[in-house]
């Protein structure tokens, strides 16, 4: 490659956050391996979380990311699904190394692609982008990397974070909280004008961060 990987640190003590279901309360993590999601191994060898280091971001890329957000004006969510959600705070117990795929050039000067490869649905390129991240190695010929760190599609410019499950002994959930009773729900609420519906609204939402 031409330039060197650019890398971002979250040091320990830091917390991140997860929106997963309340079936899920007090369980695991689960690292996904079945190759649906942006950053996931093409291959299904190895499994992938994907992180928010803020609420909003959490939510626009998981509850929200299939929102049509120009074309439905009302930006509303059922109150049964609100319900249906916890956030997973995690705790990071060691400093996490991403590769940091927000760095300027990185996409084009180290990977080779463009905006609409990154940004598109079809997740060939980026799971490619992760899968030479899983296998880079630095000294010792242990493992550079933990995750990585890319440009949130749904809520830009904010960054997400596709952590490998090799990592897993570097966090730990803290404390499961119902969305609801969020602190930063409300305020999510007000600055991205969501409306909160008795009855089932037009969101067809899923688990995973993209």
């Amino acid at each position: 490659m031409s330039i060197e990987l650019p890398s971002f640190s979250i040091d320990a003590g830091e917390l991140l956050e997860h929106v997963s279901r309340v079936a899920y309360r007090g369980e695991p993590l689960y690292y996904g391996r079945n190759g649906t999601n942006r950053y996931d191994d093409p291959k299904r060898n190895y499994g992938v979380v994907y992180l928010g280091r803020d609420l909003p971001t959490a939510l626009m890329e998981s509850v929200f990311h299939q929102h049509h957000w120009l074309t439905d004006t009302k930006r509303s969510i059922a109150l049964k699904e609100i319900q249906s959600r916890l956030v997973r705070a995690i705790g990071v117990l060691e400093d996490l190394r991403l590769a940091d795929l927000t760095s300027s050039g990185v996409m084009a000067g180290y990977f080779g692609l463009n905006l609409e490869q990154l940004a598109s649905r079809d997740y060939t390129h980026t799971q490619q982008v992760s899968a030479q991240v899983h296998a880079m190695l630095g000294e010792a010929e242990l493992p550079l990397f933990d995750g990585v760190l890319y440009p949130s599609r749904n809520n830009y410019p904010a960054a997400s974070i596709a952590l490998f499950a090799r990592a897993d002994d570097k966090i730990k959930v803290i404390e499961d909280i119902d969305l609801i009773e969020h602190v930063d729900w409300p305020r999510f609420v007000e600055a991205y004008r969501i409306g909160v519906e008795p009855d089932p609204g037009p969101i067809n939402p899923d688990d995973a961060m993209v």
